[in-house]
């Protein structure tokens, strides 16, 4: 049966992904076999070479397996079927692979997590164990190695998740019956919406380490009372990295801006202005350490009124405390005109970003 350019085009789409499937599959094959294994037997013969697969690959084995049962489940019978038949590959026979692809590659969650932080470790044990510069020479010179390089093992896996899409795009391009597009259309969907929520795994892990760099740079403080009715809140600690009321808790607090202040009244004028997403903290360096210490009770800012006090000055107005002598406390940023709309626009801009983070919480 003559098939045309179309339709040649299709198949050459679906023997790509089913060509590359089997090929990833035998590169993974040779890191456990050539890799992990001569790890272990290495590590034995040397007993100061303490590093594990685990430390280098993460769950590599749970990878394997997730790859192995989608060829086997999936890509091979679509191959038997078309050896069999001597008709062209079906694509619909991609379908319960892909709509099912959050499950059956679930162990790329961990896998990614843990990359960033394997690819350090083997960094670090390059430049500090000499045992292990050796044992990566002679694993990269191996013959069943296909002159691969660690660095280059260990991103395989990331890097071939993220080409499903291209692969189906590739199918999809050249489909025209309108039933089959609607289904690819629909397994692309499945495969785009698990790679963005590996994409937010990422974000979040990347904003946690973001913050707890944040709340590292902050000491211990005692407040100094503006008056003593702000003595008795005792706002004494403050926990950068505990959860913000009121929107999920896979939102994580994050620093929106840092800049230097100046506080009319004060001897220490001086300070510096930490803007987060739920909160406005004014610190103070420390000398000896480089560290911020806290120097006024952290500003909630839903409870924050900027009023325009001078031509050039604007004032947050606390709305913490109920006393009415106490509403309008009234801090003096000393800012040029330009650097105090940066901050503005950030205040300004948080409700809106309040909003999605509530929709998305409530989904």
């Amino acid at each position: 049966q003559t098939m045309s350019k179309m339709q040649r085009h299709q198949q050459e789409a679906l023997w790509e992904f089913v060509y590359t499937e089997l090929t990833f599959i035998n590169k993974l094959l040779i890191i456990k076999d050539v890799r992990c294994h001569s790890l272990a037997a290495y590590s034995q013969l040397h007993y100061s070479f303490r590093v594990t697969p685990e430390q280098l690959f993460s769950n590599l084995p749970y990878i394997l397996k997730a790859h192995q049962q989608f060829w086997q489940e999936v890509l091979y019978p679509m191959l038997q079927e078309a050896r069999k038949t001597g008709k062209p590959f079906d694509p619909m026979r991609l379908e319960p692979g892909c709509l099912q692809f959050h499950k059956r590659f679930s162990s790329y969650h961990e896998y990614c997590w843990e990359e960033e932080d394997n690819l350090e470790f083997s960094r670090r044990q390059m430049e500090n164990n000499p045992h292990f510069s050796t044992y990566v020479q002679w694993v990269e010179n191996h013959p069943q190695g296909d002159r691969m390089r660690l660095g280059d093992m260990q991103a395989k896996p990331h890097q071939r998740i993220t080409k499903y899409p291209l692969l189906l795009k590739a199918v999809l391009k050249h489909t025209q019956d309108p039933h089959v597009e609607q289904t690819l259309r629909c397994m692309l969907f499945s495969v785009n919406n698990f790679l963005e929520r590996i994409n937010d795994y990422l974000r979040l892990k990347d904003e946690q380490l973001a913050l707890n760099i944040s709340a590292q740079r902050l000491d211990g403080y005692e407040v100094d009372g503006l008056n003593e009715e702000i003595d008795r809140v005792k706002l004494i600690f403050f926990d950068l990295t505990c959860p913000i009321k009121g929107v999920s808790r896979r939102v994580v607090r994050k620093l929106l801006l840092e800049e230097n202040l100046k506080v009319r009244g004060r001897k220490d004028s001086k300070l510096v202005a930490l803007l987060f997403s739920d909160v406005l903290l004014l610190t103070k360096v420390q000398k000896k350490t480089e560290r911020l210490k806290v120097v006024r009770p952290p500003l909630a800012l839903d409870r924050i009124k900027l009023q325009e006090c001078m031509p050039t000055f604007y004032c947050p107005a606390l709305h913490n405390f109920p006393s009415s002598q106490w509403k309008c406390i009234i801090v003096h940023l000393s800012y040029v005109l330009s650097q105090l709309k940066r901050m503005f626009l950030l205040l300004a801009s948080l409700c809106q970003w309040y909003v999605e983070q509530w929709k998305k919480a409530s989904m």
